[in-house]
Parts: structure tokens; C-alpha cells; sequence
């Protein structure tokens, strides 16, 4: 048996002497390496062929985060597109329905607050929309595990982008990125 280094994970392996020099699947990380070959040096390095994607830590809450901001982004973008490309049609469909819902609810005080709902509802579908694209940035920073702090943001703005398709699932989205990047292990695969 020799002794090596994952070229994917990092964590020391034990391999059988007639494996050097073939393909390897880590016990880990499953990631697939060429063994090390024995030179009158010593033994060469790994060489990482294929990771295995789903067996990172990182890759479900990453995932998960991008199609949410992707969501997001699809959803506040439609919306702010449609309020701005016919306003006259859009503000009289969100008429109607804003009067529905304070009717529904029985407050006529809502009914004062129609027009300044009407003015912000585009700008604030539009800041969505961006915020939308920041947690993508994020969810790919995971995937790539560059740029700790971007990818910090992205789960913090999930959490917060109330604006968003449901609040809810970005609490929960945003909330589990988070907990797996204060994971000291997992902030130490970052590049930068």
C-alpha cells in the first residue's frame, strides 16, 4: 500500500502498489485521479482527472441558491420588462387588483396607498431583479469555491430579497448556504 495525497480533497489515501499509475477514485470526495507513479525520487503528484460534483459539500446549497436567483431574476425581470413596455395597460390591471385586495380585506386605507405602490412596484421589481443576479454570483462563486465573500452575499441577499418569487424558500436557501460557508473547512477551499 502507498500513501498519497487527493489531488480533489486533500485527505491522505491509501492506494495498493498495483493501482500507481492508473486511474483512482477517492474513498472521500469520490473524485477520479491518476495515481502517483514511483520514480527513483519518490512518488509523483496525483493528478485529478474528473471531480465528483454532487459529492462536494458545497454543490446542493450552490445549486439549489443558483436555480432560486435564477428564478428570481426570470420572475422581477418579466415584470419590471412588462410595467415599463406598456405602463398605461399595467397600471390599470394593478389598479384593479390592488382594489380588489383592499376590498377583500375590508381596509379602504390601502385604497390611499394605490399610487405610491403604482410608482415604486417597477423600481422595486427591477432592484429585485439585480439582487436576483447577485446570488447567482454567489451560487457560482460556491460552485467554484472562488470569492468567499461574494458567495457569503448571495446567501445573505437570498435571505432577504422579500421581492423575490417566495420569501420563504430564499430564507431557507440562503440560511443552509450560510451554515455551510462558516464551515471552516469548507471557507478553506476557497481560492480567494
Amino acid at each position: 500500500m502507498e500513501s498519497t495525497v487527493c489531488p480533489n480533497c486533500r485527505k491522505t489515501i491509501r492506494i495498493p502498489s498495483d493501482v500507481l499509475g492508473q486511474t483512482a477514485q477517492c474513498p472521500f470526495c469520490k473524485c477520479h485521479f491518476r495515481a502517483p507513479i514511483r520514480t527513483p525520487e519518490g512518488l509523483t503528484e496525483p493528478v485529478l482527472i474528473r471531480r465528483n460534483l454532487f459529492a462536494n459539500r458545497l454543490s446542493a446549497p450552490a445549486i439549489a441558491l443558483l436555480f432560486y436567483g435564477l428564478a428570481g431574476l426570470l420572475f422581477n425581470g418579466l415584470q419590471a420588462a412588462r410595467s415599463y413596455a406598456n405602463p398605461e395597460v399595467f397600471e390599470q390591471e394593478m389598479r384593479n387588483q390592488l382594489e380588489e385586495a383592499a376590498e377583500r380585506a375590508n381596509r379602504p386605507e390601502l385604497r390611499e396607498k394605490i399610487d405610491l405602490t403604482l410608482k415604486w412596484w417597477p423600481r422595486i421589481r427591477v432592484a429585485s431583479a439585480a439582487l436576483s443576479l447577485v446570488t447567482i454570483g454567489g451560487a457560482v462563486s460556491m460552485l467554484q469555491e472562488k470569492r468567499h465573500g461574494l458567495a457569503m452575499l448571495g446567501s445573505v441577499i437570498a435571505m432577504f430579497n422579500v421581492a423575490s418569487c417566495c420569501c420563504f424558500i430564499g430564507i431557507v436557501l440562503g440560511g443552509w448556504s450560510l451554515f455551510v460557508l462558516k464551515n471552516p473547512e469548507v471557507r478553506a477551499r476557497f481560492k480567494s
